[in-house]
């Protein structure tokens, strides 16, 4: 096996084990299950069968986007949440320090600028 491919199935384990010990995510994942099948009780309760299929379609595909957008942004927090207890840097945060390396570069290459303008007068 790669070295790669194991460093990608250790990183994949820890962080499994780092959201598996997160107790008050396992919490909020609970109660997210037992919501999600009250709400669907509910759904299928609310079809009586005088809609046609159609509409019973559209709507499920609305609960349906609904349930990835709410499901996406909640995995997106677990991401951050886990990367900033094992001190991972985040995408936003390389970025942040990528834009910072370009200003003081530009800084840099003005103080440069103002050296070498300096420098003749001098001599």
């Amino acid at each position: 096996m790669r070295a790669k491919t194991l460093i990608e199935l250790l990183t994949l384990s820890t962080n499994i084990y780092m959201i598996s010990k997160d107790e008050e995510f396992m919490e909020n994942l609970s109660e997210m299950i037992k919501k999600g099948k009250k709400k669907a009780e509910d759904f299928v309760d609310d079809f009586t069968g005088k809609e046609d299929e159609e509409k019973y379609i559209q709507k499920l595909l609305h609960k349906i986007k609904t349930a990835k957008e709410e499901m996406e942004k909640k995995i997106e927090e677990t991401a951050v949440n886990v990367y900033r207890k094992m001190h991972i840097a985040h995408t936003n945060e390389v970025k942040k320090l990528a834009d910072e390396i370009e200003q003081l570069k530009r800084e840099l290459a003005i103080a440069e600028s103002r050296i070498v303008n300096l420098e003749p007068k001098q001599a």
